[in-house]
């Protein structure tokens, strides 16, 4: 049986590339190694999705697969709520952006909208002021799945924590 993946990597697993070699490279604790600490951080982000699909691909090898064509499920229109802020439960938001989905494709997004300066309050206002758009343009009444990224994966510029 495989050895458990230590708390530790799973944290930093969870911070961006250089975050993780800041805190954990020569100048933190000296515990990065690039020969293993890419792939097993990789494997901790993705861990439930790479045994799932491992799980299923062992189980469709031994069951006939049966393809079935359903309509609805190409047409369905879902949003999904891409929030930038750092893992922690009182941690402020930095960014919010949307993607809008039909079936299996993107077909639109709703640019991040940096909120700093912000309190809570506007925050939530400016996702209901998204919804009410989404659900003019597309009928969406609420977002399907809301994704947690660290705020130093935010691509939009200019960034305040990107000068």
């Amino acid at each position: 049986m495989a050895k458990a993946l230590s708390e530790k990597c799973r944290k930093c697993a969870m911070l961006s590339a250089e975050q993780a070699q800041a805190l954990h490279g020569t100048e933190g604790d000296r515990c990065w190694n690039p020969a293993v600490c890419y792939s097993r951080r990789s494997y901790a982000r993705n861990r439930d999705r790479i045994n799932q699909t491992r799980s299923r691909k062992r189980k469709e090898g031994e069951l006939e697969q049966i393809p079935v064509e359903f309509e609805p499920l190409a047409s369905l229109m879902f949003a999904v709520l891409v929030v930038y802020r750092q893992a922690g439960v009182d941690t402020p938001v930095h960014a919010i952006a949307a993607e809008i989905w039909q079936g299996q494709e993107k077909v639109a997004i709703i640019p991040t909208v940096h909120c700093a300066g912000m309190v809570p309050s506007q925050v939530h206002q400016y996702v209901g002021k998204v919804l009410s758009v989404l659900e003019e343009r597309y009928g969406i009444k609420k977002f399907a799945i809301q994704t947690r990224l660290d705020p130093e994966l935010c691509e939009s510029r200019p960034c305040p924590l990107h000068g």
